[in-house]
């Protein structure tokens, strides 16, 4: 089947209202997403799979790439009028669009960026219509050990380019890799790690997994900031007649908006390297290349470049996620997840055989871009009262919206048990630096992994078929390229910053973080000794995953506890490195850059400088004597510990709710568990009024139980104390 027969076919499918309904959804639930700050569109997306079950399979891609696509933009929106990112992308935004909306030209700022989000969306999709042809005869190639290289390969490169350690990213994908072990063997009839549970035998739903690792886990973090994005807004003013410039501003810059969305395309073709990298390249080509700079003071190239590229590499993104199976982002990570849950998988089969999709990722992309620019472009300033509501309101409703949709997919309690489970995992794994990602696509590639590789044995008579195939080869010298590159770098910025990687080293031998990364080792240990009883090709695969989780914890705890190895190699488990040193880099030099803007302002000025005093100003106060200095930095100090014993009392107390959560669950069931934690959530943890406690509980409840029961016809019976 041709990639171009596939068009007709897409657009057939999507000429139907249930397609525009589920689009229309989509792109609400990505504005949503993104314009309060915190709540992650790879939330929205897992939020939503529970609610797909009965939809066909285009109609439900529909609404995932809508979803995905729509964030993008509305990020902006709060980054430009409040300095507050609605995504970690959004934050080069900030730079020039924030001092924009101080000079009262926010309106100005908005239409650049819906303009340039929209028209980088488009110049992104025009580039992967263009590389999806080229790539596609490399794809109808693949067979079995093709297929086993290329998760092998996509596990390496997500582990090294994820943000934090190396050595952490490798430990998380090898986890979601004995993660996906759980339930019968693809080969054998083993059921492996299922403990006697006949709810575990088909293994753990992805739909279980994301929901628990991305909504659970958001939703605690949303608690324990508990800090409101915007107040005091209502009052903005913002003219279309400045929206309207902004945008014939953009489109007079046509040679800085096609250089930005090459840079985001380019960039989302890199698996893991997210649009955050993408945005601050982008600015810093616009800032190193255009005449005349003001950057940091309200330059809105400022603007234009880091959105054009961000919407761009979500183009970028789809093709390694849709032709090889390999996330470009975590959106992207988490809508290949939701495809798997529809019958689909994503890779060189889904190229091959189902084009169609791929036309209808293409075309959504585009038009949720557009459609939601156009809504910003008309309603910014409406869309941004939403980022009002409370983080300590709108979590708790995540929380159990996440709970009833793991419980809706079997109506089993087993599902809400792990989903909570793996929440907290995922909570535990954050707070030790360790990514997400790799977690997610080891579950999602070790089937594949273990299935190809028993195929390929089979097929080509032994392994020698890994090593008489050219692609196969490749893939295995560029997996091996990417290891020893990563090792190789990881030593020199060893070498160059010996203070950084001291920090990085002193974080990951906290007593936590060896406390978590102890009880992954304890889990692969258990793992590798019940792998013994399985039969010889069920024990394979679990063998070698657990063995090796099992020889990386034990390293990671040699170097952090022996001194002397601590010394000589502590940079193999500093936290720090790989995207997040990247980052932190371009943050570094957006500060820089825009110190460099400083100085000529300064000297064009008119007049002579007054001299400076002895005068220290702090926190906008003008201190005149040292000890007035120290009295403020001491009250700061003071308030900051206020603050961070607040988040960890909201944590602890949020923790301990989640738990009898789940206990109200199995012995009372969801309809009275649900509205009693609903109500401690917002009385201990965030301390609402009982007046706000009790309006938002009796709607919140209200609509979880007219959405799931009566509409999705979930039954929400009695526990084990209650049943009926």
């Amino acid at each position: 089947m041709s990639f171009l027969s596939g068009l007709p076919d897409a657009v057939s499918s999507m000429a139907n209202w249930g397609f525009l309904i589920a689009f229309l959804i989509g792109c609400a639930n990505g504005m949503l997403t993104g314009l309060l700050p915190g709540l992650g569109g790879s939330v929205g997306i897992a939020l939503m799979i529970p609610f797909t079950y009965n939809m066909d399979t285009h109609t439900a891609m529909g609404l995932f790439i809508a979803a995905l696509a729509g964030q993008s933009f509305c990020g902006s929106v709060t980054a430009i009028l409040l300095n507050v990112p609605g995504s970690s992308p959004s934050a080069a935004t900030t730079l020039d669009g924030y001092p924009l909306a101080r000079q009262g030209r926010g309106g100005f700022a908005i239409g650049i960026s819906a303009t340039s989000s929209f028209l980088g969306s488009f110049i992104g999709t025009v580039l992967l219509i263009a590389l999806i042809p080229v790539v596609r005869p490399l794809v109808l190639s693949f067979s079995f050990p093709e297929f086993t290289m290329l998760a092998v390969f996509g596990l390496t490169v997500i582990a090294m380019a994820s943000r934090g350690s190396m050595f952490k990213g490798v430990v998380a994908g090898l986890l979601g890799v004995l993660f996906s072990f759980v339930g019968f063997a693809p080969v054998g009839g083993d059921v492996r790690y299922a403990f006697d549970q006949p709810s575990l035998y088909n293994g753990f739903d992805v739909v279980i997994v994301l929901v628990g690792m991305f909504a659970v886990t958001e939703a605690l973090d949303l608690l324990r900031t508990n800090q409101s994005v915007a107040k005091g807004i209502s009052g903005m003013k913002i003219g279309h007649k400045q929206i309207f410039e902004g945008v014939l501003f953009t489109i007079k810059q046509p040679f800085l908006l096609i250089r930005s969305s090459l840079i985001g395309t380019g960039i989302g073709l890199v698996p893991a390297v997210g649009g955050t990298v993408a945005a601050f390249l982008a600015y810093f080509q616009a800032a190193r290349t255009c005449k005349n700079p003001r950057f940091g003071y309200g330059d809105p190239r400022g603007v234009l470049a880091p959105e054009a590229s961000n919407d761009a590499k979500d183009s970028g993104a789809a093709l390694p996620s849709l032709a090889f199976g390999i996330p470009g982002s975590s959106d992207w990570a988490v809508v290949m997840g939701a495809m798997v849950i529809h019958g689909l998988t994503p890779g060189p089969n889904l190229i091959r055989e189902s084009p169609d999709i791929v036309w209808i990722a293409i075309i959504v992309l585009s038009a949720a871009s557009f459609f939601t620019s156009a809504l910003g472009l008309m309603f910014g300033p409406q869309l941004l009262q939403i980022t009002r509501i409370k983080p300590g309101i709108l979590s708790p409703f995540v929380l159990m919206l996440a709970v009833i949709g793991a419980y809706a997919l079997n109506l089993s309690t087993t599902d809400v048990i792990v989903s909570i489970a793996f929440g907290l995992t995922a909570y535990a794994m954050r707070t030790i630096g360790m990514p997400l990602i790799p977690v997610i696509l080891g579950f999602i590639l070790g089937p594949l992994v273990e299935k190809s590789y028993l195929q390929t044995l089979s097929s080509y008579g032994g392994i020698s078929g890994f090593f008489t195939r050219p692609i196969s080869v490749a893939l295995m010298v560029l997996t091996v390229a990417v290891l020893v590159y990563e090792v190789i770098s990881t030593r020199r910025a060893s070498a160059r910053d010996a203070e950084q990687v001291a920090r990085g080293v002193e974080s990951a031998t906290r007593p936590w973080a060896l406390a978590v990364m102890g009880a992954f080792g304890v889990v692969a240990l258990a793992a590798l000794m019940m792998a013994v009883d399985f039969s010889d090709k069920g024990r394979t695969f679990p063998m070698i995953t657990a063995g090796a989780l099992v020889v990386l914890v034990a390293v990671y705890f040699a170097i952090a506890l022996v001194p002397s190895l601590r010394q000589r190699a502590g940079g193999v488990i500093a936290d720090g490195g790989g995207m997040e040193e990247v980052v932190a880099h371009l943050k570094q030099e957006a500060v820089e850059q825009i110190e460099a803007q400083e100085h000529r302002p300064m000297q064009e000025a008119s007049g002579p400088r007054p001299p400076a005093d002895d005068a220290v100003v702090a926190e906008g106060v003008k201190v005149s004597t040292a000890e007035e200095a120290s009295s403020v930095a001491t009250s700061i100090e003071s308030a900051d510990e206020v603050q961070a014993h607040d988040m960890a009392r909201r944590l602890r107390i949020s923790l301990m709710l989640v738990v009898g959560l789940l206990a109200g669950i199995i012995l009372f069931g969801m309809e009275v568990a649900v509205p009693v934690i609903f109500v401690l959530f917002l009385r201990l943890v965030t301390k609402e009024r009982w007046l706000t406690t009790v309006a938002t509980t009796v709607i919140s409840c209200v609509t979880l139980y007219l959405v799931f029961h009566t509409v999705l016809d979930v039954p929400l019976e009695g526990g084990l104390l209650l049943s009926y």
